[in-house]
């Protein structure tokens, strides 16, 4: 069974018998943990208790839902490290956590702490939000996310319940997206093209899915400036996309550095709309449009 429908159900279950834990750890790459910590961060702020008792998951529909969607819901609070460097999320970021933590939601009954990439934070920080995962007020819900989980201490991880994500690999979609990603980086390609066949396979691979593919696309970019970065000695390049030097170093003599920002950028700036908008046939159509 696919992974993600796996642990959603899991989630579901959880909301439709009403009982969830306090606190959620999510393990695993940013393009999928955060999809699963906005989708459970709606659901709890979510104001239809019937809907959410009844398929536990969010309505989508209430004021709470597009407000999280926008990512505009007073209830929902993000922390995350300054960087992505070790010891880059600070005991201050935890301090204000605490210091709000005991205060009533403002329009939902529950209250959500999203905790990104926890593995950054220092271990004082780590150690000053024990207590609070161990027993936190009956309102509040933590989800914390982490690439590398070795670096969140023991007794953090033991008060939450894990969750593993992880994609399958050479999935049918994964195929699909990559023949979309040769043409879209390739030399002269036929975009229109390659949007009807995006918009095609829409419906199956769903928002989830195409965020995959924004991950990928932008994660194949990076891989070209690492090429022209270390044209020199490529075994000093570590790729994230292409198997082989060979496929990043010929797309890499048609991409400027500035080109290759660009594209990161439009990437980056539909991504993160995707996160917080439902409409994913819409976020395609202008990313395809942008990048014409």
């Amino acid at each position: 069974m696919d992974f993600a429908k796996n642990n959603l159900n899991i989630i579901k279950n959880m909301f439709k018998s009403g009982k969830f834990p306090g606190t959620f750890l999510f393990e695993g790459l940013p393009e999928i943990t955060n999809i699963f910590a906005a989708l459970l961060a709606k659901t709890a702020i979510c104001l239809d208790l019937d809907y959410k008792k009844e398929n536990g998951e969010a309505c989508g529909v209430c004021e709470a839902c597009r407000k999280a969607e926008k990512n505009i819901h007073p209830d929902i609070i993000i922390a995350e490290p300054d960087s992505d460097g070790a010891q880059s999320f600070h005991i201050d970021k935890v301090r204000e956590i605490l210091e709000n933590l005991y205060l009533s939601p403002n329009e939902s009954d529950k209250k959500v702490y999203i905790i990104k990439d926890m593995q950054n934070m220092t271990q004082q920080g780590q150690n000053a939000l024990l207590k609070s995962l161990e027993e936190p007020p009956p309102f509040v819900l933590f989800i914390i996310t982490a690439v590398n989980p070795d670096l969140i201490l023991e007794t953090v991880k033991s008060r939450a319940v894990r969750f593993k994500l992880e994609y399958e690999q050479g999935t049918e979609n994964d195929k699909i997206y990559a023949e979309i990603i040769k043409n879209i980086l390739g030399k002269n390609p036929d975009k229109l093209a390659v949007y009807q066949n995006m918009l095609k396979n829409l419906e199956k691979s769903g928002k989830t899915g195409i965020i995959n593919f924004y991950y990928q696309l932008e994660n194949a970019a990076r891989d070209i400036l690492m090429a022209k970065i270390f044209a020199d000695n490529l075994s000093r390049a570590h790729f994230l996309y292409f198997d082989k030097f060979e496929n990043a170093e010929i797309y890499a003599r048609d991409y400027s550095v500035k080109k290759i920002f660009e594209l990161c950028g439009k990437i980056q700036e539909f991504k993160h709309d995707l996160e917080y908008n439902a409409n994913a046939r819409l976020n395609l159509s202008s990313f395809f449009s942008a990048i014409i």
